[in-house]
């Protein structure tokens, strides 16, 4: 029968007890004292030193043991750790090829890359027709992103071994890289002619298909691919790519579901799960796959795009807000994020964070008028008439003196032309243009005229069915606002 830990630990303790107490209880040995010995006076004891403990023998080297150990230094992510190992390793084993190629595939993968290069030259050198080393070579020089000495070692590896299956799908891979799919799809089919077995040639071969708009030719490939290895998630990613494009969304949503479920840390799955929930008009659901995305690479930006828009359609504004702040840190130049973050801000009324927003946004986009016409709303919705007039005039010098935009501008700087500029504006041809003007003339009248003459062109504004400017939606809060106030201007 089997003990339990505390039974066994319970039975050792009173083991030891037993032998202390029985210790404690023996008579000594009574030795009849002499006279002579009575007399004398008791002697010290003698003190007896104590034995210290022998080191602890190191263990004899093994493989096996060797391999656990460094197994767990990985998963734990301790790479320099890892490394140092390597120094344990008796010289009889540390010059082993095999060793030595584990070694410099753990240095690849540490970016410790002049390291690597000096290791992987010393073991080519010992071993200049191996394969493996070769190959690793190759690998090696795409990580120091050396194009030519990776081609050059692809080459190399089947110069020795020509049936290499991995040289000739990784020499696909960089012309499918350049989009010259059709010597991609030559490389590939050699690679499959060697080794029918290689399922990354088939999920390559399935992606210049796709390229290549032969679907069913993708679909079978895929078909095949997953009927030999089902728990590859990135070819069920590859086939629901597939499904989306013959618009079959649903088979689409059941293999992007099928290859989160297989593995929940690649970020582009759960990228392109939200996009198919999206097609669907499942927002809720599209937010949650954009939600895990955003925790499998938090400084990744896409998924925020993504995210701030759903939550900007379902109501969100705080968590949109959020989103956008986080574009803006992450990818700058994607200046729209600062244009939707002006905006939201203004609906907030925090005029002031809007005014940064699109400050912002006109530094990548100077010839926006509407980022210019913006700043200048800020400023005078902060009670900064002087500023916004001083920047109107300063921004007015940019723009073309023939435009319609031109005039627009000038009236907030000037204070003044509001009746010519409204005549140019309604002029205008293109009806999203000049209802976007009009929004701009409508808060002109409200600032400094009648909030009744401003609702009129705000209504205009929010008249046609299918807008494409920002303005809309600021005009459609400005009626929200406006039949809560008195017909008054609001500056004078």
């Amino acid at each position: 029968m089997r003990l339990s830990l505390k039974t066994a630990l319970l039975i050792l303790c009173c083991i030891s007890v037993s032998i202390l107490f029985s210790c404690k209880s023996q008579n000594p040995t009574v030795r009849e004292a002499s006279p002579e010995t009575a007399i004398k006076p008791a002697e010290p004891p003698i003190a007896v030193k104590q034995a210290e403990p022998k080191p602890e023998e190191p263990k004899p080297f093994t493989r096996v043991s060797f391999a656990e150990r460094l197994e767990k230094l990985l998963s734990a992510g301790k790479n320099d750790e890892a490394i140092a190992l390597f120094d344990t390793i008796p010289e009889s084993d540390a010059s082993d090829f095999s060793i030595k190629l584990l070694k410099l595939s753990i240095l690849i993968s540490a970016n410790k890359l002049e390291a690597a290069l000096a290791l992987a030259n010393e073991i080519e050198a010992a071993n200049p027709k191996n394969p493996e080393i070769l190959y690793t070579q190759a690998v090696l020089a795409s990580a120091r992103k050396d194009i030519n000495g990776r081609a050059k070692y692809l080459n190399k590896v089947l110069e020795v071994q020509p049936n290499n299956s991995q040289a000739m799908t990784a020499l696909g891979l960089d012309f499918f890289a350049r989009k010259n799919y059709p010597t991609a799809k030559l490389w590939f089919l050699k690679s499959l002619a060697s080794d029918g077995e290689n399922i990354e040639t088939l999920l390559a071969l399935a992606k210049v298909y796709y390229m290549q708009n032969e679907l069913d030719k993708a679909g079978d490939t895929l078909n095949l691919a997953i009927g030999k290895d089902p728990s590859f998630s990135d070819l069920w990613a590859e086939r629901a790519r597939v499904k989306s494009e013959t618009n079959n969304l649903g088979g689409a949503i059941e293999d992007i579901k099928k290859a989160v479920d297989l593995d929940p840390n690649i970020y582009s799955h759960w990228i392109d799960y939200g996009t198919y929930l999206i097609s669907m008009a499942k927002k809720e659901d599209a937010r949650k796959a954009f939600t895990e995305a955003v925790r499998v690479a938090p400084e990744e930006y896409l998924a925020y795009i993504y995210r701030a828009g759903l939550n900007d359609d379902l109501g969100l504004m705080d968590e949109a807000i959020a989103d956008y702040s986080a574009i803006t840190r992450l990818y700058p130049q994607y200046y729209y994020a600062f244009e939707s973050l002006g905006i939201l801000l203004w609906g907030k009324g925090d005029f002031t964070g809007s005014r940064e927003a699109f400050t912002e946004a006109l530094k990548y986009n100077p010839k926006n008028t509407s980022y210019g016409l913006m700043i200048t709303l800020c400023y005078y919705r902060e009670n900064k008439g002087d500023i916004a007039k001083t920047f109107m005039s300063k921004y007015i010098t940019t723009l073309d003196r023939t435009k319609t935009e031109y005039f627009l501008c000038r009236m907030f700087a000037d204070r003044s032309g509001d009746a010519d500029v409204l005549i140019k504006v309604m002029k205008e041809k293109d009806v999203n243009i000049r209802n976007r003007m009009l929004f701009y003339s409508a808060m002109y009248y409200e600032l400094f005229q009648s909030t009744k003459i401003a609702q009129k062109y705000y209504y205009e504004v929010i008249s046609i069915p299918a807008p494409n400017f920002f303005e809309y939606r600021l005009s459609q809060w400005a009626i929200k606002d406006l039949e809560k106030m008195e017909d008054k201007p609001t500056q004078g």
